[in-house]
Parts: structure tokens; C-alpha cells; sequence
């Protein structure tokens, strides 16, 4: 089976209002790769449920759960439009905008992750340095 990819690059094949055939070969695997973000969101969230985690990380973990519940959802409402041949709400372009903003949330959590975790380490370096001249108490 060869797999052409050149179409992919030509703005004619993604600018079109006809939807793609989604229940043959690469179509299938969209079906299943949107459940599984929905399967993944809630491994996530029962994750950050079982283990103690400080609250930056809960809150990161929380926010890709999120990511993955929402954007798994509008895949498979996507997909169900393109599978039942609904010229605009199916359209192709479409999907661009699902990988832009799957693409956009998915940057914007990585930077509040990397801005909480680099504020939350100089605040626990600070804290320990400055607690290290207390009393301890005795037990």
C-alpha cells in the first residue's frame, strides 16, 4: 500500500467544503485517535486524584486533562460530520483548526508549566534557606 503525501501540501485539497472519506484507512485511525485523548484525559485525571501532588502540578495536570477531554470531543463531533457527509461543518479545513488549536492549548500549558515550576523552585530554595536560621521545635 503506498501513501501519497504530496496532496496533503496543496492548498486545494484542504480548502474545499467536500468532507473526506473518514471511514477508509488514515480515517480510522482519527476515530481512534480522538477516543483515545478522551481515554487519556481520564487516566490523567484520576492520576492527579490518587497521588499528592502540590497544587502547581495539579493545576498542570488539570489543565492537560482538560485539553484532552475537549479537543478528543470536538474530534469526534468533526468526525461524525465528515462522516456523515455535511458539507461545511465536514470541510477539511476544519481539521486545520483542530490541530492549531490543539497545537496552541497545548503550548500555552507547557509555558505555565515551565513558569510555575521555575517561580515555584526559587520560592522553596528561599524558604529553606531563610528556615534554616529558625529554632526547630522538639518533639
Amino acid at each position: 500500500m503506498n501513501f501519497d503525501i504530496r496532496p496533503l501540501f496543496a492548498p486545494s485539497y484542504w480548502l474545499t467544503f467536500d468532507p473526506p472519506t473518514v471511514w477508509s484507512g488514515p480515517g480510522r485511525w482519527l476515530v481512534l485517535v480522538f477516543l483515545g485523548m478522551i481515554v487519556a484525559s481520564v487516566v490523567v485525571r484520576r492520576m492527579r486524584a490518587s497521588k499528592s501532588f502540590d497544587r502547581k502540578r495539579i493545576a498542570v495536570y488539570r489543565r492537560i486533562a482538560s485539553l484532552l477531554s475537549s479537543m478528543g470531543l470536538v474530534g469526534l463531533v468533526l468526525f461524525f460530520f465528515s462522516f456523515e457527509e455535511i458539507r461545511l461543518f465536514g470541510a477539511r479545513f476544519l481539521y486545520l483548526f483542530w490541530i492549531a488549536g490543539t497545537a496552541w492549548w497545548a503550548v500555552r500549558i507547557v509555558r505555565f508549566a515551565k513558569k510555575n515550576s521555575s517561580e515555584e523552585l526559587e520560592r522553596e530554595r528561599e524558604r529553606n534557606e531563610r528556615e534554616r536560621y529558625f529554632p526547630k521545635a522538639k518533639r
